[in-house]
């Protein structure tokens, strides 16, 4: 038997749970099989005992060391910092339960204990590692004196749990549809805090969205891009329904926050125009039926800021009111229709109106906002002029 010291004392990471060291070992196991596809990664849990298993992983020796992993700087894996299974043996050991690994491709068991080390006069972690002759290939991490208790505690931390679940694939992650994961994040399946508030689920590839420190945290300005992004994408390939999309952006949803930043965004763009101008058409199909207008009047025109409106109104345009963020994802259409607008004026003036059209033109901004009272009894004066 090798007994080898880690320089680990019994209370480091004190704040960390049983929770965060088993989703650090399922974070290893997920990197492994991601690293290598044909690693399939399991979880087992039976009798107390929870077991990890990767069906072609090894461990080297030289893994105990803090900083040591086959992980750093593969964007495609969520561990980068060489900690991994080493701070799970410490906290688990700390909290009651056995920690063993069966590193089959080794022919060796490894097992973990607190010793008074004399070396450094503390109580620190050592794995002893003994010979274990076996026919099987692959690495087993297994973990004792597990409750049902603790078991069902840990469902919420990795997708794998959670059996088939509605998405959308795309390049940089899925969608997931179901309710239950509505506002929820994950990266390679690992559920991750982040204050954005999504209507839809989340699972990152490790590569575009990258992770703080502690790994269960990230930044929500990169999330609200990404979901951007990929909401974008499922719409450009038809997974997701127009009407959905722009219910999202019309409620300014976290999800569509900066679908203004995304490439390629010409078709969601298309879609918001598309209810605008609905809007718009339903405005002039109430005026005269037989009154013949140029398309420069009769296009809509968004608009977010009452100012605007009047102005457009003012110079015989269909202006229709929008939300800012509405406004920012369409502000070029809105730009170039208001510009077509002001050159057919330049050809084209504004007649000037007579004092009943003026009261006209009052009526049609204003009135909503009178009583029906005020309102009818003005309507009966403009008709006496």
């Amino acid at each position: 038997m090798s007994t080898y010291e880690l320089s680990l004392t019994s209370n480091y990471v004190a704040d960390w749970d049983f929770k965060m060291a088993i989703r650090e070992l399922i974070q290893n196991g997920v990197d492994q099989e991601t690293l290598e596809p044909d690693n399939i990664f399991n979880i087992f849990y039976e009798n107390g005992t929870l077991q990890f298993e990767n069906l072609k992983s090894k461990l080297k020796i030289n893994t105990l060391l803090l900083g040591r992993s086959s992980k750093t700087h593969d964007d495609n894996t969520v561990g980068q910092f060489g900690e991994g299974y080493k701070i799970s043996a410490l906290v688990l050991n700390r909290l009651g339960k056995t920690f063993t690994v069966h590193n089959y491709g080794k022919n060796e068991i490894w097992t973990t204990r607190f010793i008074n080390s004399r070396k450094w006069h503390d109580k620190i972690l050592a794995f002893d590692v003994n010979e274990n002759i076996s026919s099987r290939n692959g690495l087993v991490i297994e973990v004792g004196n597990i409750t049902p208790e603790e078991y069902d505690a840990i469902q919420d931390i990795w997708l794998g749990f959670k059996g088939d679940y509605k998405k959308i694939d795309t390049s940089k992650g899925e969608i997931l549809l179901d309710e239950s994961e509505k506002n929820k994040i994950y990266v390679n399946g690992l559920y991750i805090s982040c204050s954005a508030d999504l209507q839809y689920g989340y699972n990152f590839h490790p590569k575009y969205l990258k992770l703080e420190r502690d790994r269960k945290s990230c930044d929500s300005f990169d999330t609200k891009l990404l979901t951007s992004e990929m909401l974008n994408e499922a719409f450009l390939e038809d997974k997701i329904e127009p009407g959905k999309i722009m219910e999202m952006v019309e409620d300014e949803n976290d999800d569509v926050m900066f679908l203004k930043y995304t490439s390629n965004r010409s078709k969601v763009i298309q879609a918001c125009m598309d209810t605008i101008d609905k809007q718009g058409k339903e405005m002039i199909s109430m005026q005269k039926e037989n009154e013949e207008l140029p398309e420069e009047l009769t296009q809509a025109i968004p608009v977010a800021e009452p100012s605007e409106y009047d102005r457009i109104k003012n110079q015989g345009g269909n202006p229709v009111f929008v939300k800012p963020h509405v406004y920012e994802l369409v502000k070029y259409v809105a730009e170039e229709r208001t510009d077509n607008l002001y050159n057919y004026r330049k050809e084209v003036p504004v007649k000037e109106r007579t004092l009943k059209e003026e009261f006209e033109f009052w009526m049609e901004l204003y009135g909503e906002e009178l009583s029906y009272k005020a309102e009818n009894a003005l309507k009966e004066l403009i008709e006496q002029i």
